[in-house]
């Protein structure tokens, strides 16, 4: 039928998904235990999530009805294969480094600039400190006591990241989601992205808490 063929030719500039429900399919609960490097298993992670993502029997972008349907199965079909591609290039940057040295955001921003802001670099920079500064209003809510022991503090700390982290990154990462757009195919990536980046932000605000009170942070 050619309003069909139409159809699945046409399609916008950016996304149709919404980062919500992307977040939600990535993160659906907490966050793996680290190890040890912070910086490069946030980039393993992410290829994990993009690809569980689209194994995922009926994986979800934005809510179907007759009229974007065609229109979401086909970001869906974009983004099956600009996941792959951002795959095989965190791979190879993980290749080349096989030690301590490999920073996330020297990994994964090229990647991000490419698939969800090829030739908006300001609308790229943008996003980033949006990201940043959203979730360090979020961080800097945390209630600390100074009449808290060591042990107070780490439980405190434990807490949040069992009951609150992966809720706050999600909610931080869709509002940021939101006010900035994403090209048509870079949804997912970009919302993992999001999810890993607040996580580390994260790291850094717990080390700092943990050093402040002479703790010396460790793993889960």
């Amino acid at each position: 039928m050619p309003w069909v063929d139409a159809m699945r030719i046409e399609k916008p500039e950016h996304t149709v998904f919404l980062p919500e429900l992307v977040l939600s399919e990535l993160l659906p609960d907490d966050y793996p235990a680290w190890r040890r490097d912070t910086q490069r298993e946030s980039i393993e992670w992410v290829i994990i999530v993009l690809q569980r993502y689209f194994k995922a029997p009926k994986p979800r972008g934005c809510i179907l009805n007759m009229d974007n349907q065609m229109l979401h199965q086909r970001e869906m079909d974009d983004s099956i294969h600009v996941a792959s591609w951002a795959c095989n290039m965190l791979r190879c940057a993980l290749k080349r480094s096989s030690d301590c040295s490999l920073r996330f955001k020297d990994a994964c921003v090229p990647v991000l600039h490419n698939l969800a802001f090829r030739g908006a670099e300001e609308e790229l920079e943008a996003f980033l400190k949006s990201l940043r500064r959203e979730f360090g209003e979020v961080l800097a809510a945390i209630d600390v006591s100074e009449a808290w022991s060591r042990h107070d503090l780490v439980q405190h700390v434990q807490s949040f990241e069992k009951n609150g982290l992966g809720r706050s990154t999600r909610c931080t990462a869709a509002r940021v989601l939101t006010k900035h757009p994403i090209l048509f195919g870079g949804m997912v990536y970009a919302s993992a992205f999001a999810l890993a980046a607040l996580r580390l932000q994260w790291m850094e605000r717990r080390t700092k808490l943990m050093m402040d009170a002479g703790v010396i942070p460790t793993f889960r």
